[in-house]
């Protein structure tokens, strides 16, 4: 029986084939994994760091019961993509019961339940279905003052896992075409010679010519059996030469890469220098753009406040000037016996004219710099007192009708519990129902045939506490929107719609100074063109029980 046996071609081509896939795919298992582990060790590893370093950092809240100092540190946390959720639990050593204490969750994300058991629970952090999670006790001395629970993203988890996998699909799919392609040359390089070589011996063995000797080939390995054939011992000659020679020239070739390493080590080091210079340079580069924006905002409210100021201020002057012309004019006439009544009457009439527009600008400038003076908030000097929403309600509402006869046209309603008191600072409450109001009949009702305004109050208090909580406040109306270009920057002073008519922009910038600085609260606007437009106030109070 003849046994088959196949190329060399062939073999060469499959060899290479099969020891670069499996190469390959043996590296890519191993890097995947590991990047795969490290990620998620790493996960596991910052969210037990944020764990530790809010349990440490937290036990002053939880002994001095700050649970809004507690909510407001928290919200520092709002510069990291990572922590989506932070919940700190309270411990009642009587009950041996935890209790709801302050909250953080990042943009775009939801509240969740309270997570008494698993804080309870998770010594350390762990994978779930979409985020990881972990706990740490707060505690004072060896006494449990409660528990904090984190989660956080796994998105860069997921990432790597799709990632790693199509890393290694393009990466194995290359070094296949790649081992195709070095398989068609090593066939060339290697098979053309061996083929000459062959036809060579068959040649010398038909013709029985012993004396002819094989040409030199390219092939150091064909080059040597042809050496061989010819004459043994100059093969084993030549064999030792080139031994020394591979030897000598890998004894250079490890002097030449030792240099090279050195060389690449010294140009590493330069690098790394440079990037410690580039990054100061950063750093230096971002504190004076921070300064730069502080100077170029301080410019926008100079720019802007002389703007607003210098028009009527500029119409005034005019009309000064005018009046003292025209007046001057009368006098002449008036010496030289010249002055007509027609020309007296028209004198008259340019001297009410004038005098009016002067009265007006006046007014205007008066009503703006009353305006400049409302964004500061050291005005509302008044301290938080009892507050009656329904009476409270009541008087605004008598204010408001008074100061715009126009709201006559306009259904002016507000709900709210009864008998709901609460302790807050009632001027700059007042000022921001006022602006929200005035800003509606200035703008928002071009377009509408029956115009509304409604006001919403509503009181939540705290899991931990009856008397504290938060006024939440909802204001509404169904007139013509905001403009979308105007979203962004309605809260900006000097944005306007209405600057024509002597509108200064002032208004909203206002309300939000005053809910941010003076309530110490927070405003959020949703608003689609002609769909109306709604702000959600919400500030922290104290709820006062109703007397009987």
């Amino acid at each position: 029986m003849t046994l088959k046996v196949s190329s060399i071609k062939r073999s060469v081509t499959s060899l290479v084939i099969l020891i670069t896939t499996i190469s390959v795919a043996l590296a890519c298992l191993v890097l995947s994994f590991n990047f795969i582990h490290d990620t998620h060790q790493r996960l596991l590893r910052q969210t037990d760091e944020v764990a530790s370093f809010v349990a440490a950092n937290a036990n002053a809240f939880m002994v001095y019961n700050q649970a809004d100092s507690a909510e407001r540190w928290l919200k520092s946390f709002k510069s990291s993509p990572l922590i989506k959720h932070i919940h700190l639990y309270r411990h009642d050593p009587d009950s041996d019961s935890l209790s709801f204490f302050a909250s953080y969750y990042a943009e775009q994300e939801a509240p969740i339940p309270v997570r008494f058991e698993r804080a309870k629970t998770l010594i350390q952090a762990r994978f779930t279905d979409n985020y990881v999670e972990s706990a740490r006790p707060l505690m004072v001395e060896d006494s449990l003052q409660g528990y904090v629970y984190i989660r956080t993203s796994r998105t860069d988890y997921d990432q790597a896992q799709v990632f790693s996998l199509a890393i290694s699909i393009a990466i194995t799919t290359a070094s296949l075409i790649l081992s195709w392609l070095m398989s068609l040359w090593l066939r060339r390089i290697i098979t053309q010679p061996l083929d000459e070589m062959v036809e060579s011996i068959q040649d010398i063995a038909r013709d029985k010519q012993y004396d002819t000797a094989l040409h030199e080939f390219e092939l150091q390995e064909l080059d040597r059996v042809a050496n061989a054939f010819n004459s043994l011992l100059s093969r084993i000659q030549q064999h030792i030469k080139r031994q020394e020679q591979a030897e000598r020239q890998a004894s250079d070739l490890n002097a030449e890469l030792e240099l090279q390493v050195k060389q690449r080590t010294q140009m590493l080091f330069e690098s790394n220098q440079e990037l410690q210079q580039a990054l100061a340079s950063a750093h230096q580069y971002q504190n004076e753009l921070v300064q730069a924006e502080k100077m170029q905002s301080l410019a926008k409210l100079v720019s802007g406040v002389a703007h607003e100021v210098n028009t009527p201020v500029g119409l005034a002057v005019t009309s000064t000037s005018i009046l003292q012309d025209h007046l001057l004019s009368m006098k002449q006439k008036f010496a030289e016996k010249k002055l007509t009544s027609q020309e007296f009457q028209r004198y008259m009439t340019s001297f009410d004219e004038n005098l009016a527009l002067i009265s007006r600008n006046i007014r205007r400038t008066a009503d703006l710099i009353s305006n400049f003076s409302k964004l500061s908030m050291d005005q509302f000097s008044d301290e938080d007192r009892p507050v009656l929403i329904s009476k409270f309600w009541a008087e605004i509402e008598q204010s408001l009708r008074n100061r715009h006869p126009e709201l006559a046209n306009v259904q002016l309603v507000a709900e709210f519990p009864d008998e709901l008191t609460v302790s807050v600072r009632p001027g700059p409450l007042n000022q921001v129902i006022s602006q929200l109001v005035q800003n509606a009949l200035q703008h928002a009702f071009t377009h509408t045939a029956q115009p509304r305004i409604k006001f919403e109050f509503n009181y939540h208090a705290m899991e931990d506490s009856a008397e504290r909580g938060e006024l939440e406040l909802n204001y509404s109306d169904n007139g013509d929107g905001i403009p979308d270009e105007l979203i962004k920057v309605v809260f900006d002073p000097f944005v306007t719609t209405k600057r024509s008519h002597g509108a200064a922009g002032l208004g909203l910038h206002l309300v939000y100074n005053l809910v941010v600085h003076a309530l110490q609260g927070q405003i959020s606007l949703a608003s689609q063109s002609q769909q109306g437009t709604e702000f959600h106030i919400t500030m922290p109070v104290r709820h006062v029980a109703a007397s009987k």
